[in-house]
């Protein structure tokens, strides 16, 4: 049955926006950004329970499991929209881009659909929405989508929902790689490479704004600079951020391997603000099956890069990303892949079950492997890992690491992780050979004056699964 709009009682001012905000850290960029753009456009974000004129839903569409988690995003922003808690339902983002036809045609309710073309019109289109009638509304007019644009936007003026202490900075937009597995291309557009004047702007205000740890993100930052004229790469914008003051941490995430040069290698290892980090997704290391994922390597190059990157680098921290049951994978390639991580010891993976996209060319590959056998490969390559990550954590037990102090810990954070409330208060950090959001963590001790844009000497005195356990070296 089809949901009649529910009016709020009384227009609130400024206009109030229900902003979910789902997937990579690509889209994150892109959430803040928009947020940024409706602050200044006088909207305020409220919380998922408040009554708003209006919910946005920044939606992934990269794979099934994440256009899942989009449709319940969905799903409950329109029964909201039925009980009159929202007036209107915009869904934007990656699924938006990908599927704009088919999500009208499965949620006739939704308000728009719009395309990341129009991410810096988003204020404008949510007036639009909310001041427009029902009745002047047909499909055509509310799916909002256009062609890629040349240029990659700005990022600058983000309304960030990062820590203070670090933030994400987009430096490329789409992918020309063409894995034949991935719908990056059709969802994101071909590869494109922001100018280095811009970066640089944005990297200024956010150190201004407080953080200390930059993450460099983008399709393939490897790639960076490929289709500039001025012959940059990224080992040139590495090093005019290494210069940047009073930035710490620079970290280099998303690298393809088929574009990891020598250059930028000696730039990572150089810089000394580079943090000894790389995430390199590697996919797979069968060379019939790279060949097949069109990854443009293979596995001795691969191996030969690891083996660079490792001397070149003595205490880098390689995070990868493998795929398994690819169609054809046979049980001797994935045992072969099993060996592979054994002998590496990755310090961080991260594994998906690969799942048939359409308008890929894998998808139309046999055998295709059963979701059984597939669930099995990842299970096992998993425990395989965990194995090396705890071996990993439990080398640093008695050593001292520089950490990002982030937030405090909950009382019921305390008390689940079994920290001891003697030693506390308790805090969030990370050290420069993890992540944010996708590593693991330190849980640190002996905090009191310090937050979220500190860097602080921690001594590790213990493990909680894959996470540290630290207290504040005071040097006594």
């Amino acid at each position: 049955m089809k949901a009649k709009r529910q009016r709020i009682e009384e227009p609130a001012s400024p206009l109030r926006v229900n902003f979910i905000s789902l997937g990579c850290a690509k889209n994150l960029v892109d959430s803040e950004k928009m947020l940024g753009l409706l602050a200044e456009a006088q909207m305020m974000p409220v919380g998922p329970d408040d009554p708003a004129e209006a919910t946005l839903i920044n939606t992934c569409g990269f794979i099934a499991d994440a256009r899942q988690e989009s449709f319940e995003a969905i799903e409950q922003a329109l029964e909201a929209k039925s009980r009159g808690r929202t007036a209107a339902v915009l869904v934007c983002g990656c699924l938006a881009q990908y599927w704009h036809k088919r999500l009208l045609e499965r949620y006739p309710e939704l308000d728009a659909v719009v395309g990341l073309d129009r991410r810096d019109r988003i204020p404008a289109i949510v007036r639009q929405i909310i001041s427009s009638p029902p009745t002047a509304k047909n499909p055509r007019d509310r799916v909002l989508v256009g062609p890629f644009k040349e240029q990659t936007a700005d990022d600058r003026a983000r309304l960030r929902l990062t820590e203070q202490g670090w933030a994400y900075l987009r430096i490329s937009e789409g992918c020309d790689r063409g894995c034949s597995f991935c719908t990056i291309p059709r969802i994101r557009g071909p590869f494109r490479s922001r100018r280095p004047e811009s970066i640089l702007a944005e990297a200024a205000e956010l150190v201004a704004d407080g953080v200390l740890e930059i993450n460099l993100i983008g399709q393939e930052t490897s790639g960076y600079g490929a289709d500039l004229d001025e012959g940059l790469d990224l080992a040139d914008l590495v090093g005019r951020l290494n210069r940047l003051e009073p930035l710490r941490w620079i970290r280099v995430l998303y690298a393809h391997p088929a574009t990891l040069t020598d250059r930028i290698i000696e730039a990572l290892a150089g810089g000394e603000k580079v943090a000894p980090y790389l995430d390199l997704p590697l996919q797979h290391i069968n060379d019939r099956l790279l060949k097949l994922m069109n990854r443009s390597i293979t596995r001795g190059q691969t191996e030969d890069l690891l083996q660079k990157l490792r001397r070149r680098i003595p205490q880098l921290a390689v995070r990868t990303t493998l795929l398994v049951g690819f169609p054809g994978e046979t049980d001797e390639q994935f045992e072969e892949l099993l060996q592979f991580v054994q002998d590496q010891r990755f310090e961080a993976l991260g594994a998906f079950r690969y799942s048939a996209e359409a308008h890929t060319r894998a998808s139309h590959l046999q055998p295709a492997v059963p979701d059984e056998v597939k669930q099995e490969r990842y299970e096992r390559l998993m425990m395989t890992q965990q194995r090396i990550a705890f071996d990993h954590a439990e080398g640093l037990i008695g050593r001292q690491v520089d950490c990002l102090i982030g937030r405090p810990l909950t009382d019921e954070e305390c008390t689940s992780l079994e920290l001891p409330a003697a030693e506390g208060p308790w805090f969030l950090g990370r050290h420069a050979r993890q992540a944010p959001e996708i590593d693991s963590e330190c849980l640190i001790a002996g905090v009191r004056e310090h937050h979220g844009d500190t860097i602080v000497p921690v001594l590790i005195t213990a493990r909680r699964d894959y996470d540290l356990v630290g207290r504040l070296d005071s040097g006594e």
